[in-house]
Parts: C-alpha cells; structure tokens; sequence
C-alpha cells in the first residue's frame, strides 16, 4: 500500500531518523487520561512499547490488530493477516521531534502537502478523545492521488513534551476510513508517551 510518508511531507519523511523497537514489559490493568499534557497515568491491559532513541510511547493494540514485525519507522498496526505492501489500510504511529510551535508544526505539513499535491484535499475533523488529553491535538483529513489511485489519510497529530506523534489512519478506499475509525479511535485513547517525562 502507498500511503502518506511516501509523499514529500516533512512531518511524516523526517521521522524515519527515529528508529522503533518493541520492547517488552509488564502486563498493566487500564486507561486513564490526565488534564496534564505528558501526565497520562499509564495503565493499558496488554500495551506494547515503541522506543526510538530516549523515546518511548506506550501503545495497545486494537483487537484483530498486530504489529507488523520487522519494520519499524513508521510502527505500523495492521488487520491480523495482513502486509504493509498489500494492505488496503493500515494504521501507523510516527514520533518526530518538534522544532516549532504544534500549531506551526501543522501549519508547516499542510503548506508543504499542498505544494507537493496541489489537488489534495485537506479538512480539519473533530479530533477524538486521546488518552494525552492535557496535550494539543489536531485531526486532518487528507484525500490525494498518486500513480492513477485515491488515498485517504486521516492524521492526528499530539504535540508532547517537545515531540509530534502522528497516527495515522490510512487507505486506498475512502470508506475504510469510516469502518475502522473505532479501531483508530482505540489506538489514540491507548497511546501515551511513556519517556521522557518533563
């Protein structure tokens, strides 16, 4: 599958300098979101854990969902079954660090998509509930063409401690974006970052 990291788009391309490793730990019991940007109490049921460089984010995984093994940057979560390459939508979580303002750091990746798509259609959404609920976060829909086909991303992007997560739901058929978003919506209530802490 082709989706958006392929496209010159800064705040996606830039994060492959982050390598991801799973690493394993404990298992923990619940969800619980703070009102402090990077004071989510951690607490997920079975969460697996991503850590690029002194960065590490905490995730759980919806059900029916695996993490594609052997690659890593993006951390791609898939339907059990399927491949990055062939699959007509995936989820990915992408960490980079900020070197703007969040609000800059949106603003920077919508100019810069418009310039390399000038076709694209990008919309804001209403962002969903985030387990990081004290932390700035933005949705955007973005729907381009590439190679004769449509792509559909849906981007929430959580400004923390100095870093941008981006999770990305992604396909080939827009209507999947609607079909699976309980699935992405479950990523972005089961995703915190564990370290560093400020």
């Amino acid at each position: 599958m082709r989706f958006a990291l392929n496209v010159p788009y800064p705040s996606l391309a830039i994060l492959a300098l982050f390598p991801v490793v799973i690493v394993p730990f404990g298992v923990a019991q619940a969800s619980q979101s703070s009102t402090t940007c990077g004071k989510a109490k951690l607490s997920l049921a079975s969460p697996t854990y991503l850590v690029a460089g002194s960065v590490i984010v905490a995730v759980e995984l919806p059900s029916g969902w695996v993490k594609e093994e052997g690659k890593s940057s993006p951390f791609f979560l898939l339907r059990a079954g399927d491949r990055s390459e062939t699959a007509t939508t995936l989820i990915y979580v992408n960490v980079q660090r900020l070197s703007s303002s969040f609000d800059q750091a949106v603003s920077n990746d919508t100019r810069e998509f418009r310039k390399s798509d000038p076709s694209a259609q990008i919309t804001d959404e209403p962002t969903p509930e985030i387990l990081e609920s004290g932390c700035p976060a933005k949705t955007q829909r973005f729907v381009y063409q590439q190679n004769h086909k449509t792509y559909v991303d849906e981007v929430t992007k959580i400004g923390i401690n100095g870093l941008l997560l981006n999770v990305v739901l992604s396909s080939e058929v827009e209507s999947e974006i609607e079909r699976y978003q309980r699935e992405y919506q479950f990523v972005l209530k089961h995703l915190a970052l564990v370290a560093p802490a400020e």
